[in-house]
């Protein structure tokens, strides 16, 4: 894990609710983040905000020959994202990564769905880059928001080579629902091929209606999942996951996690930070 002090080259405002930040990004971290990663934020040398904030890892940049860059895209939802809106070209950021897991890439599959909820859209670009260029199989993007202007990134998942399909909750543009139900309705309609695999990002009620889809029609699903971090790094323990130990144990080495049980649960507790923020969805239990 490395830190470094980098600065800021642009803090784009894209819709009025979320922000990209571009950071002239020095050192190995560009070259190291894997998709579904994220990096750990501290805006000011000040005491507030206190903590990091933890994003995922919009895109690694070349910015020349000699440089790298990464930019994050953030929704502002507080006093620390509020904060960051402020910043401009040449003030410094402090920032750690890369940190946690990322996305387990599945190999020889049908298809390879990416679901983008709001601002989770972001942490798919960087994954559906690899897999258009691997050319393992058919790749479908789909993006939601609550409305035409809540969406983001529409634009830079177009220059992929995918079929990409929109929602808004409202109906100002694309398909009018969410997300989950424009996913369901290109399944029936056989867009999407047997045996696909699916890695999503977004809002935790979203990953709760797309369980029952994939149970019914067999397709393994990653999630990432969000949680409150203090230090990013696994000792504070604030940031843990109820999961599932049955389907816990189908998918990780417990030797090698920071996954702890009761000796008569049948459920546990993950590390977001260090477990995650990827996981199956089977493994983890929504809403607690």
């Amino acid at each position: 894990m490395i830190q470094e002090k980098v600065k800021v080259l642009a803090n784009t405002k894209l819709t009025p609710a979320c922000w990209r930040l571009t950071l002239d990004n020095r050192s190995k971290i560009s070259l190291k983040i894997k998709p579904g990663q994220f990096i750990n934020l501290r805006i000011t040398e000040s005491m507030d905000p206190l903590f990091r904030r933890p994003f995922s890892v919009f895109r690694p940049l070349l910015l020349n020959s000699a440089e790298k860059g990464l930019e994050i895209v953030y929704k502002v939802v507080g006093r620390g994202t509020r904060k960051m809106t402020t910043l401009l070209p040449n003030d410094e950021v402090d920032i750690l990564g890369p940190c946690g897991n990322g996305f387990w890439f599945e190999d020889n599959r049908e298809g390879y769905v990416l679901l983008g909820g709001g601002v989770g859209a972001a942490a798919l670009y960087m994954l559906g880059e690899e897999i258009a260029k691997s050319q393992k199989g058919n790749l479908h993007v789909f993006l939601g928001g609550e409305t035409k202007e809540a969406l983001i990134l529409v634009n830079e998942f177009k220059t992929l080579k995918s079929n990409l399909h929109i929602s808004t909750d409202d109906g100002t543009f694309g398909f009018r629902g969410v997300i989950t139900d424009l996913f369901r309705k290109s399944i029936e309609q056989g867009e999407i091929p047997p045996g696909s695999v699916v890695y999503a990002c977004g809002p935790e009620p979203m990953y709760g209606a797309l369980r029952p889809i994939c149970e019914k029609y067999g397709f393994p699903a990653q999630i990432s999942i969000e949680r409150r971090m203090a230090c990013g790094m696994g000792i504070c323990l604030s940031c843990i996951c109820k999961v599932r130990k049955e389907q816990v144990n189908k998918f990780r080495d417990l030797l090698h996690s920071h996954i702890q049980f009761g000796d008569d649960d049948d459920f546990g507790y993950a590390l977001t930070c260090l477990d995650g923020p990827i996981f199956y969805l089977d493994e983890v239990i929504l809403n607690e």
